[in-house]
């Protein structure tokens, strides 16, 4: 059946989707809490650990991301995938440059380099929680319009050469007589010609 087909990819997409966001909120948990703490926690390889815990949201939870822009870049455009690729590329090659080779982008005498792997996380991690209640979201949605379009009739019984006949609703035609008794869907708009009901 087509419409279990799609059940079921649907819920396969959010799987993935909520997959993606628990292992990135995972990684990205400490990465905030590493930034939130304004320098009271740190030890000489802190950024080596950042950029640890930084590559598994960028790899895994934001691969559809990347894949996403690095098709649209073959295309020669651009999309929100795009976006999202550009900002956290940036923010976490800035970061591992810094990690690696500090003296690249810092002042002479700087002790401290500051780093964003939290910002490369983060961002990914944001918008795939958006991507996990819109997924949801849809398939509520897909999920309503299929129960109201099961809800239509599919014939028609009409008044053919003096009987009634049930056709399929696209062969009904103006001006046809269309007979609905009780408990039935009324399967097209028309006008009471006969009998009443409520």
């Amino acid at each position: 059946d087509q419409a279990t087909s799609y059940e079921g990819q649907e819920r396969a997409e959010v799987r993935d989707w909520t997959q993606r966001f628990i292992t990135s909120a995972i990684f990205t948990a400490p990465l905030l809490v590493i930034a939130m703490s304004h320098g009271a926690i740190t030890f000489p390889a802190i950024n080596w650990l950042q950029l640890g815990l930084t590559l598994p949201v960028l790899l895994y939870g934001g691969g559809r991301f990347y894949r996403s822009a690095w098709a649209a870049a073959r295309r020669l455009t651009s999309d929100m995938n795009t976006l999202i690729v550009v900002g956290t590329s940036s923010a976490f090659l800035y970061s591992m440059v810094a990690t690696a080779a500090p003296s690249w982008v810092a002042s002479p005498g700087t002790h401290h380099v500051p780093v964003y792997f939290d910002t490369a996380a983060g961002i990914i991690t944001l918008i795939l929680l958006g991507r996990v209640f819109e997924t949801r979201a849809r398939g509520r949605t897909s999920l309503a319009i299929r129960r109201l379009l099961d809800l239509q009739a599919t014939t028609a019984r009409v008044i053919r050469n003096g009987s009634e006949v049930d056709i399929p609703l696209d062969e009904v035609i103006i001006g046809d007589t269309v007979v609905v008794r009780p408990g039935e869907k009324v399967p097209v708009d028309g006008m009471v010609i006969e009998g009443v009901s409520f």
